[in-house]
């Protein structure tokens, strides 16, 4: 992503710029479109690095609640992106450019509350065997082993998109089945050791991936191993032919992480111990990423019989 530049026009520290440098790299895309949203919204034809965020006001930012509002934005945009301008904010007066009383009525600004259904899902027992059956139905057996390995690693570890396309082939030892995470949200390592089915499927992969670095790269129509590294979208893609092929409902690779931590509360898996593994520093979002609930009413009504 092109960084914005830490100087204003004036030759002043941009508040906004210096903010989203102190972000991950990971959510600083998102806060900057957000901010984007916001500038085009406060001063016609403005950007993240024309607008002069240090004259923010209470009212800008309760006018950029409600247009968001009134154009239909989901409730957890809204309030990602007064999170985003209350954070500007906050840096603007870091740097002195706003006085206290200024910061106080922005952060005063509220977010807007009410009920949405929960992202996402967590995938039935039976989506994960379609899945797996579609990927043996590959010609190559290169696909077969790399795809079954990177489906059961994703629903046995909850990892990310962003965290398995990192994997090198160093960051998982054989032996031990210990999987580690150095690419974590917000820098953080983990360790995780996969079950022996999991374990089995990266094996199995790893005796013919000829790739010295990444544990999963890309792989020619032909067959032919890559020694490149997989992409997020090119992870999207990979599971959306599977998806095709098995004919189960739409998922994205998050979708698998939420299935990873069911499965292990279904279980009676400590949350906390689950919040450890999914690399959670908070043990609130860890219980967003429960589908017990939707997984047991489905199964119930599906069971109804006239």
């Amino acid at each position: 992503m092109k960084r914005q530049p830490n100087v204003s026009s004036d030759g002043s520290l941009s508040p906004a710029s210096v903010w989203l440098e102190g972000l991950a790299p990971t959510g600083r895309r998102s806060m900057l479109s957000l901010l984007a949203l916001s500038a085009a919204i406060l001063q016609k034809h403005a950007t993240v690095s024309s607008l002069d965020w240090s004259a923010l006001r209470y009212a800008d930012v309760a006018a950029v609640r409600a247009a968001l509002s009134g154009q239909g934005y989901a409730i957890t945009t809204i309030n990602m992106t007064l999170a985003a301008l209350k954070g500007v904010a906050q840096t603007a007066f870091n740097l002195g450019q706003m006085d206290a009383e200024s910061l106080a009525r922005i952060r005063s600004v509220k977010g807007l509350r009410g009920e949405r259904a929960p992202a996402g899902r967590a995938l039935s027992r039976d989506e994960i065997r379609l899945l797996m059956d579609a990927a043996k139905q590959h010609a190559h057996k290169s696909r077969q082993k790399r795809d079954h390995a990177i489906l059961l690693t994703l629903c046995g570890a909850g990892l990310r998109a962003g965290e398995l396309v990192a994997l090198n082939r160093q960051d998982y030892d054989i032996p031990t089945r210990t999987l580690t995470v150095r690419q974590g949200k917000g820098r953080k390592h983990r360790s995780i050791v996969v079950s022996p089915a999991v374990g089995k499927a990266l094996a199995s992969w790893l005796k013919i991936s000829d790739s010295n670095r990444f544990l999963f790269c890309r792989i020619h129509r032909s067959g032919n191993i890559t020694g490149l590294p997989l992409t997020p979208s090119g992870l999207t893609g990979i599971l959306r032919h599977l998806q095709i092929t098995a004919q189960v409902s739409t998922f994205t690779p998050h979708d698998l992480r939420r299935t990873f931590i069911t499965r292990l509360l279904e279980q009676g898996a400590d949350i906390n111990i689950v919040r450890q593994l999914a690399g959670h520093s908070d043990i609130s979002t860890t219980a967003i990423y429960d589908r017990r609930s939707a997984l047991s009413l489905s199964r119930v009504s599906s069971s109804v019989r006239f």
